[in-house]
């Protein structure tokens, strides 16, 4: 399972979203197309938002001895995929402040995500690079920001 991701806000902060598009692994079957809207947020926070919905609605858990294929989430946010993947590991170890000593922004979603993925929760969490034409990634955007497009089933 391939999961794309995107958040949005316009202006920043201001209103806004997130999108999440659900695709199998030859990316040729949607599973699922899912949004949300926010009136008063930023695309950092929406942009986690996508991921965590990611992971509390299609991560998997991990059972001793037993292979289970974890879904892939792709996201063009740097700042989402750094914050889950790698600070907010150091943070939790620093009562979630940031090595700059402030508090860490999000911190009801990060936490959210954190207590998930401790209690077994997985998703693998990649880059992807944004406006580069990769349709999941076009139609996550299209999603968060609430702009409505039509793609072809050939265009996946």
């Amino acid at each position: 399972m391939k999961i794309y991701t995107d958040g949005s806000a316009n202006p920043n902060p201001g209103p806004g979203g997130f999108g999440v598009i659900v695709l199998d692994n030859q990316e040729k079957f949607v599973y699922n197309l899912y949004r949300e809207s926010s009136e008063n947020t930023t695309n950092n926070r929406e942009e986690l938002k996508a991921i965590l919905y990611a992971l509390k609605n299609y991560g998997v858990t991990i059972l001793d001895d037993e292979f289970i294929e974890i879904p892939i989430v792709y996201s063009d946010s740097a700042y989402a995929i750094n914050t889950f993947n790698d600070w907010m590991w150091r943070w939790s170890k620093n009562n979630w402040i940031k090595a700059d000593g402030a508090k860490a922004e999000n911190l009801d979603i990060i936490q959210e995500y954190f207590d998930l993925w401790n209690q077994g929760f997985r998703i693998e969490l990649r880059k992807v690079k944004g406006h580069a034409n990769i349709p999941g990634n076009i139609l996550a955007d299209a999603l968060a920001s609430g702009k409505l497009i039509t793609v072809e089933v050939n265009d996946l």
